[in-house]
């Protein structure tokens, strides 16, 4: 992020700590941020275990689920339902429930604020605080509640301002500490990690968020990383990361409730994403709990149903595969 984009962002951070202070604590419309996002090469197929696929196939948007996605392989949007997600491309996701089926409709008014669609482009405004949050189709906007601020660059910078006062993150992690903020990679061997960024011919293999508004910690594993096409045991590398990951946490988790969630793309059925994506959960669970003795784990899946970016492209695809690990500060 250069010196001026991060004096706007400074900017409008203080502002937006600024609007807080009228924000109630009675909230009509729900906004719930938790962190996801993840890069890779390869598609959770599941034609090669002779699983149906036809529910969804690469590129399919999500309307076998009810779910419509707008989103690029950066982020932008989805709408299921009452709820829409907004999809930042630093792995933020922060969901509004509007309280009816959104249906087609590109404006949406209540009691509480507005709602505006368009394309890959949503709008929130909070009549009664005073309060935005966008996105757009770089997964660049505003995130804003009582709790605190966040506004995300094309780039994946980000400024944020919550209880822990002001910190700023670069695109590729180097700004913050991994312990706070941050990438990780593995590298070329698949024998070492390092933070901030890689060393030659390493390749991303996660990122910690800390810059959320809810007050929660997430570190987001991706699967190309962790596991071989289709499977769910880790490789020797996923172990490396998953034993890295757990020497960052392991403090910051004692006697609180740790979430482990699968996540996988759209390619193949719901029915077999739900499957693979809670067993690469449980194989991360079962590492957690041999580097950290005594964690309580709270192991579920997402299937293809949370995605961070399109599934119209490999390179969107990608990002959904992942397990995250979450749990609040």
């Amino acid at each position: 992020m250069n010196i001026r984009t991060r004096v706007s962002a400074l900017a409008a951070v203080i502002t937006a700590a600024t609007l807080l202070s009228g924000c109630q604590e009675e909230q009509v419309v729900t906004g719930t941020p938790s962190a996801n996002a993840s890069s890779g090469q390869r598609s959770d197929s599941s034609t090669s275990s002779g699983a149906t696929s036809g529910d969804a196939t690469p590129g399919a948007d999500g309307t076998d689920a009810g779910r419509r996605e707008h989103l690029t392989d950066k982020g932008g949007y989805v709408v299921q339902g009452s709820k829409v997600t907004f999809v930042y491309n630093n792995g933020v996701r922060y969901v509004l429930d509007v309280g009816a089926p959104v249906g087609d409709r590109t404006t949406i008014r209540n009691g509480t604020g507005t709602l505006t669609l368009k394309d890959t482009t949503a709008t929130w405004v909070d009549l009664r605080s005073r309060s935005t949050s966008t996105v757009d189709g770089q997964g660049a906007g505003t995130v804003i509640d009582k709790t605190g601020a966040i506004v995300v660059a094309p780039d994946g910078s980000t400024t944020c301002a919550n209880g822990q006062g002001l910190q700023f993150v670069g695109s590729d992690g180097s700004k913050g500490q991994a312990s706070k903020n941050g990438a990780f990679f593995v590298d070329a061997d698949g024998k070492k990690t390092s933070y901030g960024s890689p060393t030659a011919g390493g390749r991303a293999a996660g990122r910690f968020t800390v810059c959320n508004i809810d007050k929660q910690v997430s570190v987001d594993l991706y699967s190309d990383v962790l596991f071989d096409f289709d499977k769910a045991t880790l490789t020797p590398a996923g172990e490396l990361v998953v034993a890295s990951a757990a020497s960052t946490i392991r403090d910051d988790v004692r006697g609180k409730a740790v979430n482990v969630v699968g996540h996988t793309d759209s390619t193949g059925s719901a029915d077999y994403n739900a499957s693979l994506g809670l067993r690469r959960a449980n194989a991360v669970a079962t590492k957690l709990r041999t580097q950290v003795p005594g964690i309580r784990l709270e192991v579920s899946t997402a299937g293809e149903t949370q995605p961070a970016a399109s599934n119209a492209t490999e390179a969107g695809r990608a990002k959904n595969r992942r397990v995250t690990i979450s749990y609040a500060r």
